[in-house]
C-alpha cells in the first residue's frame, strides 16, 4: 500500500497511538541475568534464611505460608528450618529450594521460562518429613500440576505478599537489602508483564499497514537528518586541504575529528531529535589524549561571553580518563531548520 504524507496525517489524526510503557531497569536486568532460575533461587534462599544479614527475619517464609494456607492447611507454622538450594536427590535430580526442619518441609520448584516436566513424585518421596508440601513457583499460573501435594504460586504472588508484609519488618531491616528486595520485586514484575497487552496487539493488527508505513516514514526522516549532518562535514572541509574527518557511529551521532589536531573532536548528537522530551540536536567539543595534559592552559584563551556559557563546568576539576567534554550546546530546532540543517 502506497501512502502519502496527507494520508499519514489523516491516520494519525483519527487514531490515538497506544504508548508502550518501558519496563524499569533492574540490576539483574543490567547484569543480563533477570530470568536465570538458579540466580533467582539463590536470591530467594538468601531472603528465606531468617538468620541472614538482611534482618528481615521470617518475612519471606511467613508470606509464603500465607499463600500456601489459602489452598492447604498442611503447614501453618514453620520454625528452626534450614534452607537448601540445588539439593541432590535420587536419579541425579535436584530440588531448586528446600526449606526443612526435623518434622516439616517445603519443596520449591522454581520455574521461569522452562516447562514443568520434573519428577515431582520423586522429590516428594525423597524428602524426609512428617509434614511436607510442594510449591511450583512459576511466572504464569499452571492449571494442572498432576501431583496431589504440590500447589502453584506465581513469583509475582509471592513477591506481592512479601511487599505487602514488608512494613512490619522495616524498623530492624538492613536498608541495603531492602533496596535489593525492591529491585528483585521489580525484576519479577518485568518478567511477569507482557511487552504488549491485548488492546495494543489488536490496534496493531487493525492498523498494521498504516503502522508499517509510519515506521518507514520515520526511517526516511532519520536518514534525512544523518545526511544533513554528514553534509556539514563535507561543506566545512576545503576541497584542496580538508581539515575534518567524518566518523560514522550509528543512528544517534556523528563526530568530526580534526586532521591536524587528532585529539580534538566535534560530536553532533542528533538522536535526541526523535525523543519526545528532548527534540533537539546537541553539539559537543571533545578533547582526548595529549590534549588533556595541562588543562590550565585553556584558561588563557580569550573566550567570548557566549562561549563561556557553553564550557563544561567540571572540565578543570573532574578527573578525565581518555576523553572529556570541553564544551557543549543544544539546539531545539524549528521545522525550517530541520528541513535544512546545513546553512
Amino acid at each position: 500500500m502506497n501512502f502519502n504524507s496527507e494520508q499519514l496525517q489523516t491516520f494519525l489524526n483519527q487514531n490515538e497511538i497506544p504508548k508502550i510503557k518501558r519496563k524499569p531497569k533492574t540490576f539483574l536486568g543490567i547484569a543480563k541475568q533477570p530470568h536465570y532460575e538458579n540466580v533467582l533461587s539463590n536470591m530467594y534462599a538468601f531472603y528465606f534464611n531468617v538468620n541472614e544479614v538482611h534482618k528481615l527475619k521470617d518475612l519471606f517464609v511467613s508470606s509464603l505460608l500465607e499463600l500456601i494456607n489459602l489452598e492447604s492447611k498442611q503447614i501453618e507454622t514453620f520454625f528452626d528450618f534450614e534452607v537448601f538450594t540445588e539439593l541432590g536427590v535420587s536419579d541425579q535430580k535436584r530440588i531448586d529450594i528446600l526449606l526443612h526442619n526435623n518434622d516439616q518441609a517445603i519443596i520449591i520448584e522454581n520455574k521461569v521460562y522452562h516447562h514443568l516436566n520434573n519428577d515431582l513424585d520423586l522429590y516428594y518421596k525423597d524428602v524426609k518429613a512428617t509434614n511436607k508440601i510442594g510449591v511450583i513457583l512459576s511466572l504464569k499460573t499452571i492449571s494442572r500440576i498432576n501431583h496431589p501435594h504440590f500447589i502453584n504460586i506465581t513469583h509475582l504472588q509471592l513477591l506481592k505478599q512479601v511487599m505487602s508484609n514488608l512494613g512490619n519488618y522495616l524498623l530492624d531491616a538492613n536498608d541495603k537489602y531492602v533496596v535489593f528486595l525492591k529491585d528483585l520485586y521489580q525484576n519479577i514484575i518485568n518478567l511477569s508483564t507482557d511487552a504488549m497487552n491485548t488492546n495494543d496487539i489488536e490496534f496493531y493488527l487493525k492498523n498494521r499497514n498504516n503502522i508499517h508505513y509510519t515506521a518507514r516514514f520515520l526511517n526516511r526522516f532519520k536518514e534525512h537528518v544523518k545526511q544533513q549532518v554528514e553534509q556539514a562535514c563535507h561543506i566545512l572541509n576545503d576541497n584542496d586541504e580538508p581539515f575534518l574527518k567524518l566518523n560514522n557511529t550509528g543512528g544517534r551521532l556523528r563526530y568530526f575529528t580534526s586532521i591536524k589536531l587528532p585529539n580534538l573532536m566535534f560530536t553532533i548528537v542528533f538522536g535526541e531529535l526523535y525523543e519526545d522530551d528532548k527534540k533537539r540536536i546537541y553539539m559537543v567539543v571533545e578533547l582526548k589524549g595529549e590534549a588533556l595534559e595541562g588543562l590550565t592552559r585553556y584558561k588563557n584563551i580569550d573566550f567570548t561571553s557566549d562561549e563561556m556559557q557553553i564550557l563544561n563546568d567540571d572540565f578543570y576539576t573532574k578527573k578525565h580518563i581518555g576523553w572529556a567534554h570541553f564544551a557543549g550546546i543544544g539546539y531545539y530546532l524549528e521545522k525550517k531548520e530541520i528541513y535544512r540543517l546545513v546553512i
